[in-house]
């Protein structure tokens, strides 16, 4: 009985598929026009890479008043003071971002705790609370120094608001202190996060240092506890 259902079911679909075609013809669907092909002028145009994050060539400042060489991505971008602070301070507009590099003599032997706590006096510096540590490497940099680098990304935004990160590297070795910071602001983590590991892999790693971490110029300086000059010894 199946069989006989599936024969009948066959001509009254092909009868009813004859008696739609007598009719007049349905007339088409609309349709919505073809787009043109894009051209290559029109192409969506390409996120501009971060001049920080997508840095592929350093230059070299060299310090004479600290005795340092410094490489810095981007490098024509970063405005450097190394005369008016006691400070070296090299600022990237572009990418809200600040480096301070300073190195010194204490009075007393000391090692990184030390000379972080004594930096911390002289100048505002980002602060480990409410942050998130990405990594801490043991580095030396400069040569002998107990130095301790820790990448840190701060809370995270909210609303899509921007993100924070910096590096602080602070070392010490007998009567000398040095301290690299490195803080920037960006609209992603990500964009943020390969900031901070170029500063670290292209820029702290391979600074470069003469005979002595001292300053050559201002060596002869004693330096208070608020980082003010009190004078040069006479010659």
């Amino acid at each position: 009985m199946a069989h006989a259902r599936l024969t009948v079911r066959a001509p009254l679909a092909l009868a009813l598929a004859l008696a739609c075609g007598c009719g007049s013809a349905p007339s088409p669907p609309a349709t919505n026009p073809p787009r043109p092909l894009p051209s290559a002028g029109s192409a969506a145009p390409r996120a501009t890479p971060d001049p920080l994050a997508a840095a592929s060539s350093f230059t070299r400042f060299t310090s004479a008043r600290f005795d340092l060489s410094l490489p810095l991505p981007d490098g024509a971008a970063f405005r450097v003071d190394d005369r008016t602070e006691r400070w070296l301070v090299a600022r990237h507009d572009a990418t809200s971002s600040l480096l301070l590099v300073r190195t010194w003599r204490e009075d007393e032997v000391g090692n990184r705790a030390r000379c972080e706590a004594r930096a911390r006096t002289w100048r505002d510096l980002p602060s480990r609370d409410g942050a998130r540590l990405v990594s801490a490497s043991r580095l030396a940099v400069p040569p002998d120094h107990d130095t301790l680098a820790e990448v840190f990304l701060g809370p995270r935004a909210t609303n899509g608001g921007p993100t924070d990160g910096f590096v602080l590297a602070f070392g010490g070795w007998a009567k000398r202190c040095f301290v690299y910071v490195f803080a920037t602001r960006g609209a992603s983590e990500r964009v943020v996060m390969e900031r901070l590991a170029v500063m670290m892999d292209g820029s702290l790693r391979r600074m470069h240092f003469q005979s002595e971490l001292a300053p050559t110029r201002p060596s002869r300086e004693r330096v208070s506890p608020r980082g003010d000059t009190l004078g040069r010894p006479s010659p």
